[in-house]
C-alpha cells in the first residue's frame, strides 16, 4: 500500500499557523465575546501580522466557520468513541447527551451562529461550509441512531422509530441552546440538567403499567 506524501514545508506552515489563529480568535472571543473582538487582535494574539491574517481568513465569518467546523469535527470523534465504548443503550445515550451539553456550554459564544447557519438550509452560507454542516449532521445520525436502535431491542427504550428518537435527542439539545441564549447566564445548561435528563430517560424508558391498571384477566 503506497504511504501517504509527505507535506511540503508550506503545508505544515499553513497548517501550524491556522491552528495558531483558531486558537487565538477562540480565546478572545470566550473572552470577550464574537462581535467585540477584531482580525486585528486575533492576529495580534496569534502573533502573525495584521495583514497575514486574511491570507489564511479573508473575514472574520469565514474565521468562525473554520472555528464551527474544528468544533464540530472534535465533537464528533468525541461522540464516536463514546457509543464505541462498552456499555449499555442507555448508558452510550447519557454519554452523547453528555458530550452535547458539556460542548453547549464551552461554545455558548458559538452557539447562536450555528443555529443561525443551521437553520438557513443552505441559502446565504457558502457551499462548502454548508455541506461540511450536513455531512456533520449525517455523521451525527450514523452513529446515534444505531443506539437507539439497540436499546430498542433490548427493551430498555419504547418501540420507536430509532432516526425520530435521534431527532428528537438532537430537538432537547437545540432547546437547552436556545434557553442558554435568551438566558443569557453561563450557568443556565448546568441548572436545567436534571430536568433534562429526567424528561429524556422518563420518556425513553417503557411504561411499567401501575397495578390497579392491569386488567382482571392478566392477573395470575
Amino acid at each position: 500500500m503506497p504511504s501517504s506524501p509527505k507535506p511540503t514545508k508550506k503545508e505544515v506552515v499553513t497548517a501550524f499557523r491556522t491552528r495558531e489563529i483558531l486558537a487565538a480568535a477562540r480565546n478572545l472571543m470566550e473572552q470577550r465575546g464574537l462581535e467585540a473582538v477584531t482580525m486585528e487582535e486575533i492576529a495580534a494574539a496569534a502573533g502573525v501580522a495584521k495583514g497575514t491574517i486574511y491570507l489564511y481568513f479573508p473575514s472574520k465569518d469565514e474565521l468562525i466557520q473554520a472555528i464551527i467546523t474544528q468544533v464540530g469535527e472534535g465533537l464528533l470523534q468525541n461522540i464516536e468513541a463514546a457509543v464505541q465504548a462498552p456499555g449499555s443503550p442507555a448508558e452510550k445515550i447519557q454519554r452523547v447527551a453528555t458530550l452535547l451539553l458539556e460542548c453547549l456550554i464551552k461554545e455558548r459564544a458559538l452557539y447562536p451562529i450555528y443555529a443561525r447557519d443551521s437553520h438557513r438550509l443552505g441559502q446565504g452560507s457558502p457551499q462548502g461550509y454548508w455541506r461540511q454542516l450536513q455531512e456533520r449532521e449525517d455523521k451525527f445520525f450514523e452513529l446515534v441512531t444505531p443506539v437507539f436502535s439497540q436499546g430498542i431491542a433490548a427493551g430498555q427504550f419504547i418501540p420507536a422509530n430509532p432516526r425520530l428518537l435521534t431527532f428528537m435527542l438532537r430537538g432537547m439539545i437545540r432547546g437547552m441552546g436556545y434557553y442558554q441564549m435568551v438566558e443569557a447566564q453561563e450557568g443556565s445548561v448546568k441548572e436545567a440538567l436534571p430536568v433534562f435528563f429526567t424528561l429524556l430517560f422518563s420518556g425513553l424508558t417503557p411504561r411499567i403499567p401501575a397495578a390497579e391498571e392491569v386488567a382482571p384477566n392478566e392477573v395470575t
